[in-house]
């Protein structure tokens, strides 16, 4: 007899956003983390329109709109060439929400555990996966605890413990693609950045410092992310973040660092992410760099596309083969819509070539004097929901691009 309908592997946002959306369903989930608390590192915290209407439909967007900001315009920064151009989110009024919501990610899963446990859905940590058997009827997981080993028997497992996945790994599931010669270095800082002449969300361009620049609260944190070659040891990058600051914090500016951590920057994905009754959701089936934030909201979308249609196979409303149709479906979105969109977003805060360069800040500068340039850039995430593939899903019409006529399938990244 099964523990529970679906066990899901990961308490991060997209696992507990799964979990979440699988018990409103009528689903019994268990959720574990092998981690004792919530994971607060600087990780993705800016949420699109995109991710806003999931928060929604979930019944939890009130409650992140009071804990984060919101945010309304866009800043792009060329600084060697003194080019800074800023793209208002008021574009989307009367299609979709006109702001993005910036939240920690901590504060996102929190708010989603609370919901789950009043439930009664188990959200359990210092839970460690170490063994998975299939055996075509159940799914029995081997638990590592303070206690010592336990077993859990579901029905469905999902793995959704990120791009290291021991889900993934255990169920033999190879995970194609290549990791970028640099990574980057994550920072939460306490610094006046606005008076820098940033803007609430900022793409900074430049192939020495570029990166990306948000604002998390309204108390003066800020989300600082750059970029080091892979030959530097990332266990020393610390020595070497205050010259790197420089590129963005004049020398003499008051800052105090909360929060870093360096990052491997991957483009991958899992050759299905179906075998059995193991699936895999978020950066376990997908991974990309986070330029432009396509990663965590492509999926979050594939987890609750997913927990639609498990949801529905659990109640015998759907065969079990649309499983197989929705990781197609999100390989799909992966491949031709997300990895492409965010390696042209890395390439160009990287960019070299003084000719492409130029180029592309002539791209970004139409993009402010056209409000319908601009909004083909705010309306871009939309093409990550996908097919939800089944007539009675929740989530079927949620596009309001396509109720307002809108096309972007020749748009292949946000600022180009």
């Amino acid at each position: 007899m099964a523990d529970c309908d679906v066990l899901i592997v990961g308490a991060g946002p997209v696992g507990l956003l799964t979990a979440l959306t699988l018990a409103q369903a009528g689903a019994k989930v268990i959720v574990i983390e092998g981690n004792d608390t919530p994971n607060d590192s600087p990780r993705a915290a800016a949420y699109f329109a995109t991710s806003l209407i999931v928060f929604e439909e979930l019944g939890i967007l009130d409650e992140l709109d009071a804990l984060g900001i919101r945010v309304n315009l866009f800043g792009h920064h060329v600084p060697e060439y003194d080019f800074h151009a800023r793209i208002s989110t008021e574009c989307m009024k009367g299609i979709t929400y006109d702001y993005q919501v910036h939240v920690g990610q901590h504060i996102l899963c929190n708010v989603v555990i609370d919901r789950l446990r009043k439930i009664g859905m188990p959200v359990l940590f210092g839970h460690r996966l170490n063994g998975l058997h299939d055996d075509g009827g159940l799914v029995r997981a081997t638990i590592a605890t303070e206690e010592g080993d336990q077993r859990i028997d579901a029905r469905w497992v999902v793995g959704a413990d990120g791009a290291r996945s021991s889900v993934r790994r255990l169920a033999g599931i190879a995970w194609d693609g290549f990791t970028w010669d640099n990574h980057f270095i994550a920072t939460n800082v306490y610094c006046d950045m606005a008076s820098l002449g940033y803007q609430q969300a900022n793409f900074i361009c430049d192939p020495v410092s570029g990166g990306v620049v948000a604002q998390l609260d309204a108390e003066g944190l800020w989300r600082l992310t750059y970029s080091e070659d892979a030959w530097l040891t990332p266990d020393t990058y610390r020595d070497r973040l205050p010259t790197r600051y420089r590129g963005f914090i004049p020398k003499g500016m008051k800052y105090e660092i909360a929060m870093s951590s360096p990052y491997a920057l991957h483009q991958r994905c899992s050759e299905t992410l179906r075998k059995g009754h193991i699936l895999l959701a978020g950066d376990a089936g997908h991974t990309t760099n986070p330029c432009g934030g396509l990663g965590l909201t492509s999926g979050m979308w594939t987890g609750v596309v997913l927990a639609d249609l498990l949801g529905a196979v659990l109640k015998g409303d759907e065969e079990v083969a649309i499983l197989d149709r929705w990781s197609d479906e999100r390989r799909r979105i992966f491949l031709d819509i997300v990895n492409p969109g965010a390696i042209r977003n890395k390439v160009m805060m990287e960019e070299r070539d003084p000719e492409q360069r130029r180029r592309d800040m002539e791209g970004v500068a139409s993009l402010v004097d056209d409000p319908d340039k601009a909004r083909l850039m705010m309306l871009f995430p939309f093409r990550v929901i996908g097919d939800p593939l089944r007539k009675g899903s929740r989530w079927a019409g949620a596009d309001p691009t396509v109720a307002a006529g809108i096309g972007l399938a020749e748009r292949h990244s946000q600022l180009a």
